[in-house]
């Protein structure tokens, strides 16, 4: 419950003095509650949705309930009031699936590849939204290029349907806001730097997804015996659900939970859930605990939705590796981190086309080869690090001690210096995979030119080239 002296004219929009997480989560329920008691009302409105928020406005000088929703709306989640007085009008905007994807000049390069790998090698018909900051940002010549590089792609600039003073957005923190300002209903967010194996719309099917509403995939298994994120969590979430105990991370079996190259949302169905977790973003969220407690907005989804007690299903596989042989040991996949469909096979990999490009490694796969990451054994749900938890589990299966487990061979293990993957089978990939792979190095090499080119004030035009036969 919230405070009883609590008011919904206190600043909850992210001050330093008034951070406080458990308190938020409280809050972001009781507007969730809210939200699910007057959005029937504001549908019952008519007109377009600038009269139905001046009558919705009107209607809460008389309704107390609809009063307190619209100011703890405002306090909670001020970057939406821009242009408008309520997240509905916002919501009735949804329509479609498609893919988002967010870049600056920076980022140029490898968002050309990922979209015409999707677009022209995958022949994927799914529409696509760039995000960007303004102009200082992403540059007019390359939104041009962008929008003209293939069919079906529309620039957007986030901070022209949310309100940039209060988002103060940089860096990873674009991604959960994209994904609500975008058009679609149903949003696939990608990486700049994430490439398919499939059609990325097979996701929009998968079981979880259409279970839940948000599919989330798993992160490598790193950096065991890591307590502060889940003793963060712990304290600032007074209900969760059965997922975190369960968790590597609550489990001290990896400090890495999420990996955020792709994620999905229905907004329709999970929009307390995407509110949720553009807050953790935020720029006093992000600064003064979010980013300072995790790696980024990864792990802010997964959070997010135990915030509003929201329903969130992980893709089965842990990270996985894709690309060749570690040259002393054949037993060894060494490269990007991949991610496995609900059936087994190679989906997507995020990482880029380098061999290890945080050791500086530069140059480009052989792809060849993958391994999965793991996380069928049931050990993940049984053996834990954290002693109090090891104790209940020993109790609950009527055993004296941890060395009377029945354990499974352990998942694969990561040398993360080297970027390679061992302990599990060497799978060889399937020559469309390969060719599919080795393709988008071909792709990569014609959209560095081009970013050469504009960056020495050329303006090279993506229609000349000819994507769909491009070859390394």
């Amino acid at each position: 419950m919230l405070r009883q002296d609590y008011d919904p004219s206190e600043d909850l929009s992210g001050k330093p003095e008034r951070l406080n997480f458990a308190e938020l989560s409280r809050a972001e329920r009781l507007h969730k509650a809210l939200w699910n008691h007057v959005h029937p009302l504001y549908q019952s409105l008519s007109g377009r949705d600038r009269d139905r928020e001046e009558q919705l406005a009107e209607m809460a000088k008389t309704r107390p309930e609809v009063n307190f929703f619209l100011k703890l709306e405002k306090r909670l989640y001020p970057w939406i009031q821009h242009g408008r007085q309520s997240s509905f009008s916002l919501h009735r905007t949804f329509k479609g699936k498609g893919l988002v994807f967010c870049a600056g000049n920076g980022q140029f390069e490898f968002v050309v590849t990922a979209i015409q790998a999707v677009r022209n090698r995958l022949k994927s018909a799914l529409p696509i939204q760039v995000f960007h900051m303004g102009e200082d940002d992403l540059s007019k010549e390359r939104q041009t290029y962008l929008r003209e590089m293939a069919a079906g792609i529309e620039i957007v600039d986030v901070t022209q349907i949310l309100n940039d003073e209060y988002m103060r957005l940089n860096g990873w923190a674009i991604k959960p806001f994209a994904m609500l300002a975008s058009s679609f209903e149903e949003v696939m967010f990608v990486d700049a730097d994430a490439y398919f194996l499939q059609d990325p719309a097979v996701l929009f099917e998968d079981p979880g997804y259409l279970a839940t509403g948000a599919l989330f995939f798993y992160d490598r298994t790193l950096f065991p015996d890591w307590t502060v994120g889940s003793d963060w969590i712990r304290s600032m979430l007074p209900i969760m659900s059965t997922f975190p105990e369960k968790s590597r991370m609550f489990n001290l079996l990896s400090a890495h939970e999420q990996e955020s190259g792709v994620v999905l949302i229905n907004k329709r169905t999970r929009f307390p859930g995407m509110l949720a977790t553009c807050k953790m973003n935020g720029k006093w969220e992000r600064d003064l605990y979010s980013y300072e407690i995790f790696h980024g907005d990864k792990e802010t989804f997964w959070v997010g939705f135990e915030m509003v007690q929201e329903p969130y299903a992980f893709m089965r596989n842990y990270g996985g590796a894709i690309g060749e042989l570690h040259p002393n040991n054949n037993q060894s996949v060494c490269g990007a981190q991949l991610h496995e469909d609900h059936q087994g096979r190679p989906l997507w990999w995020n990482g880029g086309l380098y061999r290890n490009k945080n050791a500086g490694v530069t140059r480009n796969l052989d792809f060849g080869y993958w391994m999965s990451g793991g996380g069928h054994q049931q050990h993940r749900e049984r053996y834990t690090h954290d002693k109090a938890r090891m104790i209940e589990v020993l109790i609950d299966l009527g055993l004296s001690s941890s060395d009377d487990l029945i354990m499974e061979p352990r998942d694969a293990a990561w040398d993360f210096e080297e970027s390679c993957l061992a302990g599990a089978a060497v799978h060889t990939l399937t020559q469309r995979e390969k060719d599919l792979a080795n393709g988008y190095i071909a792709i990569d090499k014609i959209a560095r030119e081009d970013g050469r080119k504009m960056d020495a004030g050329e303006n090279p035009d993506p229609k000349k080239h000819n994507w769909d036969t491009a070859a390394s």
